[in-house]
């Protein structure tokens, strides 16, 4: 009986001593003091390594670090943070926020692949966001100018929650990059180009790319000048008129 007494009061102080050193993890993170929550969290990993939340937590530390440097100093913390993110998989394989914001740190490491595969999973864990996961990839294609899988992504994130107002947008967007323009100056847009921009205004009339849709939309029903034409000229074609 005092045996087993010992056994669980020393229990009971590691899980103090753990949750101490996690909460002054995330009150470091949270003031972006990304040293601090590194040696936090990494001394919570070292009392228990199957916490998969300090893992993940860990990882977003080294991230953050990694925006404050340079050179091989952020190349050493942004692989750190990735090798993190493996470990809180290692330990919770099915959490989709984690193979969410893998990819988007794979992302800002360039490794696009990669990110793309860590998103595809979090989608098929979690249909219930999987417009969002779907979304994201899209953004990461954008940024990688990966044009036709941007597109498609969007798209997919279209067709697994047709209310994402803002994939709508973006998908509007791929399909302007890919207009056409006649002799005469007209813009001849995909087809579901407009209907892209509608469906944007319509589920968001309000949101932030708003302004921009509706200038989309006039632009796309403007006719553009394909020749120069000075003042002089100009007025000519005025008086003709």
């Amino acid at each position: 009986l005092e045996r087993e007494t010992k056994e669980r009061q020393e229990q009971l102080s590691k899980n103090k001593a753990l949750n101490d050193a996690f909460n002054a993890g995330m009150q470091a993170l949270q003031a972006k003091q990304f040293d601090e929550a590194i040696a936090s969290f990494t001394k919570a990993s070292e009392m228990d390594a199957k916490q998969h939340v300090v893992w993940a937590h860990l990882a977003d530390a080294y991230i953050g670090q990694a925006s404050a440097k340079t050179g091989a100093e952020q190349e050493a913390s942004m692989n750190k943070g990735l090798e993190m993110y493996v470990k809180a998989l290692e330990v919770k394989p099915d959490e989709a926020a984690y193979h969410n914001n893998y990819a988007l740190a794979l992302a800002r490491a360039k490794k696009f692949p990669e990110a793309q595969a860590e998103l595809q999973k979090a989608a098929q864990i979690d249909p219930g966001n999987a417009g969002r996961y779907y979304y994201n990839l899209g953004a990461l294609m954008v940024n990688s100018g990966q044009l036709e899988p941007a597109g498609e992504a969007f798209k997919k994130a279209i067709e697994v929650d047709p209310k994402y107002a803002d994939a709508h947008y973006q998908f509007g967007m791929y399909l302007v990059a890919k207009a056409t323009t006649t002799p005469e100056g007209k813009i001849v847009p995909p087809p579901g180009t407009r209907e892209a921009f509608l469906k944007y205004l319509e589920l968001r009339p309000d949101g932030p790319f708003a302004d921009s849709a509706k200038a989309m939309l006039t632009t796309l029903e403007s006719q553009i000048q394909t020749e120069y034409l000075s003042p002089e000229a100009q007025k000519k074609a005025k008086r003709k008129k």
